[in-house]
């Protein structure tokens, strides 16, 4: 009765050792893979944005579009990186991750794990138009 007690957990533990890295590495490659997929969808809306939407001088009102990130636990994602603060970059870990884009943003944002909603307004600085990126509350007793 003893051995097979013994038996067993030894049985569990070799288990256990092998299929937790494995969760591990999955758990990983999913969040780099919901990272890299926020990204795209940024990328694609911030063009979209542009393509429809004239650009006014800082100050000015303008066009303007909210856009929520959703990010995975452990991750950090970074818009407006590179030497224009033209790319968008990702980091889970020690994976890492980047989406260029042809757009300008006039700054950079940081987010880390949760729920984001992101600011986006075309501005008109140095005859160049560039995204202005800005967190996003509502006010208190504002509707949807």
């Amino acid at each position: 009765m003893i051995v097979r007690l013994v038996v067993a957990v030894l049985l569990t533990a070799a288990l256990l050792g092998v299929g937790l890295p494995a969760a591990e590495t999955a758990r990983s490659e999913r969040a780099a893979t919901l990272a890299q997929d926020e990204l795209t969808d940024f990328r694609d809306a911030t063009g979209r944005f542009r393509r429809h939407n004239d650009a006014t001088r800082p100050g000015q009102p303008g066009a303007v579009r909210l856009h929520t990130f959703r990010v995975p636990a452990g991750t950090t994602i970074r818009l407006g990186v590179g030497p224009r603060n033209e790319s968008l970059r990702w980091k889970h870990g020690t994976g890492a991750g980047r989406v260029e884009t042809d757009l300008s943003f006039d700054g950079s944002l940081r987010l880390t794990e949760g729920r984001h909603c992101v600011r986006l307004r075309l501005v008109r600085a140095d005859s160049a138009v560039r995204i202005r990126l800005r967190r996003f509350k509502s006010d208190a007793g504002a509707t949807g």
